[in-house]
């Protein structure tokens, strides 16, 4: 099947949801908009021949766009915060939401930190949801493989995030 089929039917297949991955990991709807057109074209222009699993990589460059983008942002974050913030109601002031925002980048700092297979099954079992089975089929490994690099992802950013760690 050639290039331009396979994207084709990928776009159909898996568009969607790679929009609204990249507007998670990016938290604008304009910016997850210009990095699906960046996407599809790097895969465009990859050798989809000698790729096994299209979904996989699909998400994996999904994923590495949207951080090339956070990086390339360049705002710096500090990381002061002693826990993970609480979800921020629709009636909260506007400081509360502006204070739940500031917590939300530094976790997305954190996890820029992660080496990539960290930051991909991170963001694939706790944003994507997906089952450590899932992740294993995608990245290659077993189940309890991703099992370990989720909890050393988690510690990590808890870390990064927190002066004394969750409680």
């Amino acid at each position: 099947m050639p290039n331009s089929e396979k994207l084709l039917e990928l776009l159909e297949r898996l568009g969607p949801e790679l929009h609204a991955l990249l507007t998670r990991l990016t938290l604008r709807a304009d910016v997850a908009e210009d990095l699906m057109q960046d996407l599809f074209i790097k895969l465009a222009s990859s050798n989809l021949d000698k790729v096994t699993n299209l979904d996989a990589y699909a998400r994996t460059t999904a994923i590495n766009l949207a951080f090339d983008w956070r990086r390339r942002r360049g705002r710096a974050v500090s990381i002061d915060e002693e826990q993970f913030p609480e979800p921020v109601s629709d009636d909260a002031g506007p400081l509360t939401h502006l204070q739940a925002d500031e917590q939300i980048q530094q976790v997305f700092a954190a996890m820029a930190r992660l080496n990539k297979l960290q930051r991909q099954v991170f963001v694939l079992r706790y944003i994507q949801q997906q089952s450590f089975e899932e992740i294993a089929q995608q990245t290659g490994k077993t189940p309890h493989h991703v099992r370990a690099l989720c909890s050393r992802a988690m510690a990590r950013i808890r870390q990064f995030c927190c002066k004394k760690g969750w409680q």
